[in-house]
């Protein structure tokens, strides 16, 4: 947890957002003294539930300005903070990758998409990157789902929106 106040005050002001989700059920008194011990200035949540399973605590993710995983692992693991030093970085504008889909908009609106199980997902199509399809869910996290899960319908779809009809 030092670490992490370190990184927080060090690269807060360059784009850093740090979420903590603590996920052993400790009271909310003993969560408490511990921020407050560690003077922890970042976002804590109770629980947390990921797009990855983890095993092992501490488990740190870093996600890029696009919501792409980039970093997955012990967050005392050196690639961490290089990690962080990259994605801040390339953040900046200092990266020669300006690859953005916030200027050219969404493919679909937020709409109801059907997987190929029956199951709904509610959410904008943002892109469609190869083989994965690029949804910004209603709370805003972007994540990356395989088109063949989708039914045949909606893979169609967003293929001829993306101008990849077969």
């Amino acid at each position: 947890m030092p670490h992490l106040v370190q990184m927080d005050k060090r690269y807060r002001d360059k784009g850093l957002v740090i979420i903590a989700p603590e996920r052993q059920n400790s009271s909310d008194e003993k969560i408490k003294a511990l921020l407050k011990k560690h003077k922890v200035e970042y976002t804590v949540t109770s629980g947390g539930n990921g797009p990855v399973a983890t095993r092992g605590i501490p488990h740190s993710f870093v996600f890029d300005v696009n919501g792409q995983l980039i970093f997955s692992g012990d967050p005392d693991n050196d690639d961490f903070e290089r990690t962080i030093k990259r994605a801040l970085k390339e953040a900046s504008g200092d990266s020669e990758d300006d690859s953005s889909t916030a200027s050219s908009g969404p493919l679909f609106s937020s709409r109801t998409w059907t997987n190929s199980d029956g199951k709904t997902i509610k959410a904008e199509v943002l892109a469609l990157e190869g083989d994965k399809v690029k949804f910004r869910m209603p709370n805003s996290s972007i994540i990356l789902y395989d088109l063949s899960k989708l039914s045949e319908e909606d893979q169609k779809a967003i293929k001829e929106k993306a101008g990849q009809s077969e």
